[in-house]
């Protein structure tokens, strides 16, 4: 059975190691002076090397032929073999997410520590994802850690070192382990397709960079993924449909079609993120985060501040281009308008429509740039001056009383969701989740049980279209405003939907 590349090229001295400097330094201190803690906890995201320097310090402190002002392994010699190959007594790894409980933590670890390692220096229990121990199992664990054997070293891994009880964290030397940067991985990535003989282009390796998000075995992994194709040349147009779509990427293409108001490539884009199960909050937390970094750019005037984004020379130029395109009073309309939308995620049926709307109107509104000399409104609501009062499109110049009642709006809504569904697409959710509420002088209210899509239908140029839509369906001018309600708030009045029934089709109510 093939050995995963990540697996195949595991880090086996420090020096191999990817970033993690701090860490490496001082623990290279610490073997060469043989000053050693008795626990050590190591804390970080996944796949930056905790569980490997764990076993780096289990081989050096242990190997045979390693010289006293020195802190690399030799791995040639019986101990090192041991521990490479898995066949190590005195190393001892238990993964906390299968093994929780109390009892699993007194007969591997408490009842093991009470005996000498069988035939190295030191004995090392190597605790892999120890937030998942239960609490009745840190308990037990406490003594020993606080005060184990001198031939006993603890090394707790995690990635969510929140989860430890301040106790367990107190009795360790902790060291927060840090994601590796892009020039690192990609270093990493060109020195294993040297060996395994493959050229793969920057752009590929770059790109597998990027989707390992600082981590060296899930960028090992994507590796080891478009290896398989077999090929001795891979390009970027060889691994389109291989790779998975990166965040970042689809951040900065959802920025420049907001810059360049292209709604539709951006609904588009939004769509195919959904469809392919990304996480629409995740990625909209990415992309305030993006826009707020634009808004420093404009600011500071620097890219400085995307250093941990890891740009590529092709990203910073577009990102650089786009952040003096888009102007200034627009770009804090997006990132207050992309905070609300996360806010109100939890309100939408449709997980990408909060972003959709955002997308829309941000495209579509001409509220940026400079003011204009007089308030505009819709074109269509604009009385002509010798235009005749009865006009349907035409605003009143006066507050006058609707001739339609409510309830007679309430029986035609079904009207207004067809041809909203026909010319305004966009409008149909907003519309369905709401309902006509009461009518106030030339103003329907439509009560709304989402905050959200309440303020999204009296936002520009939102309002207008549904005004035009419903001057359209009715006949008569009429303006709209809306109320947030209670899930068991009714409208004051009902259409009687029952008794035009029984007249059509002759019928009777019985029992």
């Amino acid at each position: 059975m093939s050995v995963t590349i990540y697996r195949k090229y595991r880090p086996q001295k420090f020096d191999e190691i990817l970033g993690q400097n701090h860490v490496k330094i001082t623990l290279e201190n610490e073997i060469t002076s043989g000053r050693l803690a008795h626990a050590y906890l190591f804390a970080g995201p996944r796949g930056v090397g905790k569980t490997t320097i764990a076993r780096l310090l289990a081989k050096s402190i242990n190997c045979q032929k390693r010289k006293p002002d020195q802190s690399e392994p030799c791995n040639t010699c019986e101990a090192c073999q041991e521990i490479m190959t898995g066949r190590s007594l005195d190393l001892i790894e238990m993964d906390a997410a299968s093994h929780t409980g109390v009892d699993n933590v007194r007969e591997n670890i408490i009842e093991n520590s009470r005996f000498t390692p069988t035939r190295w220096p030191y004995k090392i229990f190597i605790i892999d994802e120890a937030h998942m121990l239960s609490l009745a199992a840190f308990n037990a664990l406490l003594k020993t850690l606080e005060e184990p054997p001198k031939h006993i070293i603890f090394i707790l891994c995690t990635t969510e070192i929140h989860r430890l009880p301040e106790t367990i964290i107190s009795r360790c030397q902790r060291f927060d382990f840090r994601k590796i940067g892009q020039a690192d991985l990609v270093k990493r990535l060109k020195t294993i397709v040297d060996k395994e003989k493959v050229r793969v282009d920057d752009d590929v390796l770059a790109r597998i960079a990027r989707q390992g998000d600082g981590s060296s075995r899930d960028a090992e992994s994507l590796l080891g993924q478009i290896l398989t194709l077999g090929e001795k040349h891979i390009t970027a147009d060889l691994v389109e449909h291989v790779l998975p779509r990166s965040n970042l990427e689809s951040v900065i293409s959802l920025f420049e079609h907001i810059v360049n108001r292209n709604a539709a490539a951006g609904l588009e884009l939004l769509n195919t993120l959904a469809e392919e199960g990304v996480n629409i909050t995740q990625f909209l937390k990415e992309l305030v985060d993006f826009l707020r970094k634009i808004l420093l750019i404009k600011v500071h005037g620097s890219l400085d501040i995307f250093a941990s984004l890891e740009l590529t020379q092709e990203m910073e130029k577009s990102t650089l281009n786009l952040s003096n395109t888009i102007e200034l009073d627009r770009l804090v309309k997006a990132i207050n308008l992309f905070i609300n939308a996360e806010r109100d995620l939890k309100y939408a049926d449709i997980p990408q429509l909060p972003l959709e709307l955002v997308v829309v109107e941000l495209c579509e509104s001409e509220e940026s740039g400079p003011p204009p000399a007089r308030p505009q409104t819709p074109p269509s609501y604009t009385p002509p001056p010798a235009a005749p009062p009865s006009q349907p499109t035409q605003r009143p110049t006066k507050k006058t009383a609707l001739k339609m009642t409510l309830m007679e709006i309430i029986q035609r809504w079904p009207e207004v969701l067809t041809r909203a569904q026909e010319s305004y697409h966009t409008l149909v959710m907003a519309l369905k989740v709401s309902q006509p509420k009461e009518v106030n002088g030339d103003t329907l209210v439509l009560a709304s049980r989402y905050p959200f899509y309440a303020k999204h239908l009296k936002s520009q140029p939102i309002r207008p279209k549904i005004e035009q839509l419903l001057a359209d369906v009715f006949g008569e001018p009429i303006r709209i405003d809306t109320v947030v309600v209670e899930a068991n708030e009714e409208p004051e009045q009902k259409p009687d939907l029952i008794n035009p029934l029984l007249e059509t089709f002759g019928g009777e109510v019985v029992g």
